[in-house]
């Protein structure tokens, strides 16, 4: 029977999954980068009233419109505003360490997503696949099978609700969309994550997909946390060569 579940807690907020940085770089002292420090300041002022917000600085927005910043911030869905806080404030913190000075990044903790741009991609469809992982484990056991396709399509159908959890038998799961995003393309965003997790993953124990605007994430009790090869898509920039 399908019922409610938590997401995993095991792992901090703070537990790093990936990031994508641009390959191209700008100068130090220029206008993007006081453009930047806005929007990435603009995160860290927000998230402690919610758990999504998108920015512009420079263009259209505050600072210097030379070369504009554009970005968002969003927390995991069952998080309180001081988690989400403090997510983003470390979100940020490793950024700009993994990605220094680059024109685009993004990067993904277990309680919070970032990602900022000098192209403007907010509100933009994107299902464009980011990072995989896939277990080690696997199971062909028909229980198993039965119970993870269960939760896939719980978590698939609540697309309206934006962040989802679900658990059938052993099998727990969780699914969430950009907050920015109508519903008709979070449905279809978490139909493609589910259809690449299917395809590529097979019948691992626990399998996450992350799309730029979405992601699905099942586990079998017990196996959610070992060891895992996971395959990620670097950032790419419009802009800048």
């Amino acid at each position: 029977m399908l019922g409610a579940s938590t997401a995993p807690t095991e792992a901090a907020t703070g537990t790093f999954i990936y990031a994508g940085c641009s390959p191209s770089k700008y100068q130090p002292g220029t206008p993007f980068e006081g453009n930047l420090e806005s929007l990435l300041t603009s995160f860290a002022n927000s998230a402690p009233n919610g758990g999504y917000n998108s920015f512009t600085a420079g263009s259209n927005g505050t600072g210097d419109g030379a070369l504009a910043a554009y970005g968002l911030y969003q927390c995991r869905g069952d998080l309180g505003n001081d988690d989400c806080a403090a997510c983003v404030r470390d979100a940020v913190a490793q950024l700009n360490q993994v990605c220094s000075s680059a024109y685009a990044a993004s990067l993904q903790l277990e309680g919070c997503y970032v990602r900022y741009d000098s192209s403007n991609f907010l509100g933009q469809p994107d299902t464009a696949m980011v990072y995989r992982k896939c277990s080690i484990s696997t199971s062909s056991d028909g229980d198993f099978l039965k119970n993870r396709d269960a939760v896939l399509s719980a978590l698939q159908g609540g697309a309206a609700n934006g962040y989802n959890v679900s658990s059938s038998g052993s099998v727990q799961g969780v699914s969430q969309c950009l907050g920015e995003i109508p519903a008709a393309d979070c449905t279809t965003c978490l139909a493609q994550a589910v259809g690449q997790l299917k395809g590529t993953c097979g019948t691992a124990l626990a399998a996450d997909v992350y799309l730029a605007q979405c992601y699905v994430r099942y586990w079998a009790n017990g196996y959610y946390f070992r060891p895992s090869q996971g395959t990620h898509c670097n950032v790419k920039n419009n802009n800048q060569p």
